[in-house]
């Protein structure tokens, strides 16, 4: 029994030295393994995030008429809301043919003088001759506080508008940028008094709009370097750590010259929107000249070459945008 007793001990014994040795062979291996080059990238294959296929984008910014809304209806609706607050101030016979034909007056005589003046004022002087028009008032006589009502009546409307036609594909489009790109700067240029920042349905995705309205801005309206410039102060006030040798900015807009050609001399990869369709036709409101037209068509194609990429509605957006980011066309 003794005997027997001592070979059950002598072999516990020889397992545990046995199991000693493999654990210490195990853990050499193991230690050459981490250091061998190739396995440290086995490993960080799985302990690291797989890099970016693209670039990052910092800043994507729109147009807003004809864009991301289409202008006619929202405009018609806003002179609709100016002329019936018109009305309300006793003003029955109110016109909104004899308001443009007003602005038109307007621009012929600041163009002779060779001044400028911002839609906004040209809008409340337009409403201001009209109201003479129906009265025996003079310039002075006029109650500026019903310009304002009246102005602020076709503004308001506007932007409700605006929020109200929105192209059907533009908030999902905006959902789809920020959730592929949810570091990106969104913005707004545009020339006229449209803000997405007060449209409800879109407010949420745009840090910023500049107008070539603002003080600091106009006359720098498109196709103007000016207004993108004050984009670009507005995007770095925003990101003060971002540099301009790196920064990926991508436009968005309808307008060959006022957008793709513009934001391209200005740094931009630009986006251009074009429906199938082109109205040649002014709309009815517009108050640009013939000549004013025919430098237009003449920026258009020489704007042509500027276009990184081109869709016909914004369901193509994100990913016209991937296709910039990775070097595609």
């Amino acid at each position: 029994m003794a005997q027997n007793k001592g070979v059950k001990v002598s072999t516990v014994h020889d397992l545990l030295r046995r199991s000693y040795n493999a654990v210490k062979m195990m853990m050499l291996l193991l230690t050459v393994f981490l250091a061998w080059p190739s396995s440290n990238v086995a490993v960080q294959a799985f302990t690291t995030p797989a890099a970016p296929t693209h670039k990052r984008l910092h800043l994507l910014t729109f147009d807003l008429d004809d864009t991301i809304f289409p202008i006619g209806p929202v405009v018609a609706e806003a002179n609709d809301a100016m002329i019936s607050r018109l009305q309300t101030f006793g003003y029955t016979d109110a016109n909104n043919d004899e308001i443009v034909a007003a602005s038109k007056r307007i621009r012929t005589e600041l163009r002779e003088a060779g001044e400028a003046l911002t839609y906004t004022d040209l809008r409340k002087q337009s409403i201001r001759r009209e109201i003479m028009r129906l009265t025996d008032l003079q310039h002075h006589q006029v109650d500026d506080s019903i310009v304002e009502d009246v102005f602020d009546s076709w503004l308001s409307t506007r932007h409700a508008s605006a929020d109200k036609h929105l192209f059907s594909d533009c908030v999902d489009a905006l959902e789809a940028i920020q959730i592929q790109h949810p570091d990106a700067i969104i913005g707004a240029i545009t020339n006229g008094r449209g803000n997405p920042l007060f449209m409800p349905s879109v407010k949420d995705f745009f840090h910023f709009c500049v107008s070539g309205e603002d003080e600091g801005v106009f006359p720098k309206r498109k196709p103007d370097k000016g207004i993108y410039e004050a984009a670009l102060e507005t995007f770095y006030n925003l990101r003060k750590e971002e540099s301009p040798d790196s920064l990926n900015w991508i436009h968005v807009g309808d307008d060959l010259a006022n957008d793709v050609g513009a934001a391209a001399i200005t740094g931009a990869k630009s986006i251009w929107l074009s429906a199938e369709e082109e109205e040649s036709d002014l709309p009815s409101w517009s108050t640009a000249t013939k000549e004013e037209m025919e430098r237009r068509a003449m920026l258009n194609d020489s704007a042509k070459k500027y276009v990184s990429s081109k869709i016909s509605s914004l369901n193509e957006l994100e990913s016209a945008v991937m296709h910039i980011l990775t070097g595609e066309r």
